[in-house]
Order: C-alpha cells, then structure tokens, then sequence
C-alpha cells in the first residue's frame, strides 16, 4: 500500500549558509603555501595545516609532503582573512600569535615552526581514541574488552574523557548505567534522547559483558585515586607520509545545531543529502555554492512510553536512486522517498514492527530497495526477521524473506546474549538480497524465490558491518572486530580477507572506487583509509578534525577521486578530493 505525505520544503540557510553563500560568491581567488618545519629547520611531513573562513566556519585543509611544504590549490581559498591551525600529535604551533593570516589576492606564502609538545595536558588533549587505547595500561584480553564493549562510548567520546575521569570502580558502574538509558544514534551533548529507565547496578551488564569487570579496568587506566597525572607514557601514532598527504579536505559546519548526521549520499549533480539523525530533518548541501537546504521528515514510531522517556526522532540511512529521489530510513515501520522536484514524501508501509535503519542502495541499472524488518514480537531465540524488495518503479513490494528461521543465537568469546539479525544491506548483480550479519560474523544472501544463504567469515567473531558491491559483484566490507577488510565473491561464494594496521583500527564502512581501490573509514584515529587490493598496500589520511563517520560515500560525477564523510557528532560534512600529480 502507497501512501503520500505532502511537507511543505522548509530551507533554513541561516547566517552560516549566507556568508558561506557570500565566500563563494567572491571572484577573487588566492592561493596559500609554506613549509612546517621544527626548531632545527628540519622539515616535519605528514602535518595537516588548515585555514579556516572566521564566519562561516568552513575549513580547508592540506598535509605537508616529504620536504615540509604545502599547497592550497587556488581554486579552494579566496582572498581575505583565515585562522590556521595544524595538526601533529606531539607537536604546537611555535607562534601561535601567528595563526591569523591575510591571504591577498596574489597569493601568499609563510613558514610553519612547530615545537614538541612538554606539558602532558597539551598533548592528552591531541590524542585521538586510538592513541589513549595504546597508551592505557593493561593486556591484550584487558584491550580486547574495553574495544569490544566500550567501542560505542567511543563513536560519541573520545576515550580522553575516560583518561581524564577520577571515578572508581562504583563511580563507573554508576556511569555505565546512566549511559544505557540514552539512544545513542540519536543524541547529542545538547539534545540527549532518553528511552529507558535505569537499570538495577547489581548485575549491571554492558554490551553483554559485566560491567563491574569493565569499570574495574577503567578505574586503573584514569585519575582515580586523586591522582595528579597519568602514570603512564602517553603515545601518538606515525602522521601520513607519501601518498597520505595528497587530498585536500573541505569540512563544512551543518547550521542547524546539534546536528547528528549519520548518513548521506551524492546525487548525479553532486549534491550531498544527509540524514539528520538527532531531529526529523532531511538536508542538503550544494557544495559548489555552500548552501544548505532542509525540510522536515516524517516519523512514524508511537509516542514516548512514558514520562522521562523520549520518543526517538531523527532520519538515519539516505539512498539517492537513479532517478534523483532521496530514499530516507525514517523512524517507525515505513519506507520513505523524497522528490525534490516536488518537495513531497511518498510513503511505503512494510508488514513488519520494527523496521531495519539502514537502506540499500539502487544503482543506475537497478530498480529493487532493500530493506529488512521483524514481522512479529520475538518468541525465545527467534526474531522473525524478513527481507523485503521495494521496486522504486512501481511501488511493489516482495514477499518477505525469513532470514534466520530456527538458527540458534550465536555465540561469542567477549559478549553475552548475541543475536542473529541483519546490520545493513546490498544486492548482487542479479539484484538479489545482501547483508552483513555482524553477531554471527557471516554474510547473508536471500533471493526472490526464498532461498538463504549464509557465509561466515575466515576470522571468527570478525562483526562485519558496512560495506558496498563492485562493478565486478564482489562485495567488499569492514571486520570490525579483526582489523580487516573482507571481499566476497559473489560469484563463488569465496571470502578474501586484508588486513589493517594498526591494532584497534575498527574499520566501519567500505566503499571501493572507480579505480578499484577501498576506501574505510575508521573507528576512533581519525584516519581515512585507502586500501590498494592489488598490492595489500593502506594509504593513511590524517583528517583535520576529530571524526567518526558511519558511511563512505564516492562523487561519481567529480572529475577526481571525491570522498564524502559524514562527521556524525560534530554536525560536519567532510569532502576529501584526491590529489594528483
């Protein structure tokens, strides 16, 4: 059944969108370049240097090659006044009084000296999450649980807020059971989403693990104890070097506040849409001219469950389809397009209770939407999960597809209570169903006629998560928990693993290229991953801004290698544009 919700589109631009309006608008071009090199006159590589417009908060951003030099290509800044900052873990600005410069119209050039960093606040305050997790005390097994059981601390805190925390063990324990009374996709510092009722603390288990053993460990590794210092070498990690410093970064500040995008796509005009997880909003940015655009989404959960309790709010996954519609997961049991020639819903209901927050994408020779939901109140270890085929075309939609019918629960060496359930979707090049299944660490393919499949992963208890088919149907995705990419071919059903480094790096999404290399974003290092498959070679990108990005997302109509990533707690959209020689 078709259902048609007609909005009104609503485009607040506000001040921030004006004045980036007005940057763009002016004809006058500049350029920016210099060295960054230490008190010896020796030149520092790797070290990302931003320049930032003071009132729109736009922030451009380049590395330093081998011989400390860098470059803004002229067609990025214009002339006028910026804020320069720069990024190496270790090191500061040597004159930070010269940080605000004018860049005239012919261009201008100056020299970066940069000192390493002596007070241990400074440089705890540059660690990314990564770089706290290698400094903490404690084994691999004391490493392996904080990763696995705190990971979803992380997406939304840097473990610094940890480090620097005085709780003991009790402390934690009161910590942690505050924490799982918030949706955590669907909040930020200002607009916390509050749907549970605190849970007793005997017995407390976080993430399917006892959180006294997890807030034991934490009280060893933070200030407890009226501690001045931490007792423990602090530890960064090696900054890009080689093809890591050639992509120039653009982050763009989304003007409605605490923004929490999660999602986004690239429509054939280079449009990005985003999903407004932390309000029922759909936006959009032109990033040639800088303007946002939004317009409110539907949502159709029941209303909060009681007083305190919130009702979560918010558009997650966006698919852009062959034809320009943007497919939006909004909250509740239904699917969602929006034409923007119309600036109109189109609702589709979906027999199921509870709805999958993730879509799958349409391609330009493809028709099916897929999408997965449970059809009936769990009974015991069976959730009832179903895959449905939504034909963007006609509006018809499949049968569903019992997905894991009679499995047990699967297990695992590090969490309690798994479950088998479907984390995000694709199709094969026969459009039939895709997903990964990360508590089962397997891939599960479905066809039309009911037919499932599924294919576990080489490394055990991998929790693959995101990813994405090739043009050669093969789908390539994230290990999360083993520190890999996997491909899976899917026409033999063979999984080929590649591994990353360092340890902890938590690949979230995967999304191959035009030029068949992976792009991952990462988990807590603020680095941007190019995988060479050919070669097994990682190209590192040290990102200006502290990020967590849940998609990776490739501009098909840019004439370079474009990526964009959505900063999902910091209200950013990041474009990373690959340099060539």
């Amino acid at each position: 059944m078709v259902k048609r919700v007609v909005k009104r589109g609503v485009r607040t631009s506000g001040g921030l969108a004006a004045l980036m309006l007005l940057l763009f608008s002016v004809p006058v071009l500049a350029s920016l370049s210099g060295s960054v090199i230490n008190a010896d006159a020796d030149p520092l590589e790797g070290v990302v240097v931003s320049a930032t417009e003071p009132d729109s908060g736009m922030t451009v951003s380049v590395s330093t090659d081998s011989d400390g030099q860098f470059v803004f290509p002229t067609d990025r800044l214009s002339e006028g006044a910026y804020e320069l900052s720069i990024r190496a873990a270790g090191f500061e600005w040597a004159q930070p009084e010269n940080r605000r410069v004018a860049i005239p119209a012919e261009g201008s050039s100056l020299t970066i000296t940069v000192r390493p960093v002596t007070d241990p606040e400074v440089l705890a305050s540059q660690l990314t999450s990564l770089e706290w997790l290698n400094s903490f005390p404690g084994s691999t097994a004391d490493k392996d649980l904080l990763t696995r059981n705190m990971v979803n601390c992380a997406f939304c805190h840097s473990l610094e807020r940890i480090a620097r925390s005085n709780h003991d063990a009790d402390g934690f324990m009161k910590v942690i059971q505050r924490m799982k009374t918030y949706e955590t996709d669907h909040s930020s510092s200002v607009r916390i989403q509050r749907v549970a009722e605190p849970e007793p603390l005997e017995g407390l288990a976080w993430y399917g693990r006892d959180a006294r053993a997890i807030s034991e460990y934490l009280a060893t590794v933070n200030l407890a104890g009226e501690k001045t210092g931490w007792d423990y070498p602090l530890q960064t990690l090696p900054r890009p070097a080689g093809a890591g410093t050639r992509a120039v970064v653009t982050v763009f500040p989304i003007p409605r506040p605490a923004s929490v995008v999660h999602d986004l796509d690239v429509d054939a005009q280079g449009n990005v849409w985003y999903g407004n997880t932390g309000w029922d909003y759909l936006g959009k940015l032109n990033p040639t001219t800088g303007k946002f655009s939004e317009w409110p989404a539907p949502n159709f959960l029941p209303p909060a469950a009681g007083e305190g309790v919130d009702r979560i709010v918010g558009v997650q996954d966006i698919q852009v389809d062959p034809q320009g519609k943007v497919w939006a997961a909004v909250m509740g049991n239904k699917h969602a397009a929006f034409d923007p020639e119309l600036e109109r819903w189109q609702v589709f209901d979906l027999p199921v209770i509870w709805k999958n927050p993730f879509l799958g994408p349409v391609r330009d020779d493809e028709v099916m939407l897929w999408g997965s939901g449970i059809t009936q109140p769990p009974e015991g270890e069976e959730r009832y999960e179903h895959a449905f085929a939504l034909n963007t075309a006609t509006g018809e939609l499949s049968k569903g597809i019992a997905l894991f019918a009679g499995l047990p629960s699967p297990t695992s060496p590090t969490h309690a209570d798994r479950l088998n359930y479907c984390y995000m979707f694709d199709q094969d090049e026969a459009g039939d169903f895709i997903c990964t299944a990360s508590e089962t660490s397997a891939i599960v393919r479905a066809g039309l006629d009911g037919s499932v499949e599924r294919i576990p992963t080489p490394t055990p208890h991998a929790y693959p998560r995101r990813g994405y088919r090739d043009d050669n149907n093969r789908f390539w995705f994230s290990e999360f928990f083993a520190d890999r990419v996997g491909m899976l071919d899917l026409a033999t059903n063979q999984i080929t693993e590649f591994p990353l480094s360092p340890r902890y790096i938590s690949p979230y999404f995967t999304r191959p290229d035009r030029n068949g290399h992976i792009w991952i974003s990462s988990t807590g290092s603020d680095r941007l991953l190019r995988l060479i498959p050919e070669t097994g070679e990682v190209v590192s990108y040290l990102m200006p801004v502290y990020y967590d990005a849940r998609k990776v997302v490739l501009d098909e109509s840019a004439p370079q290698v474009t990526v964009w990533l959505p900063n999902k707690n910091a209200a950013e959209l990041i474009r990373v544009e690959l340099l060539t020689d």
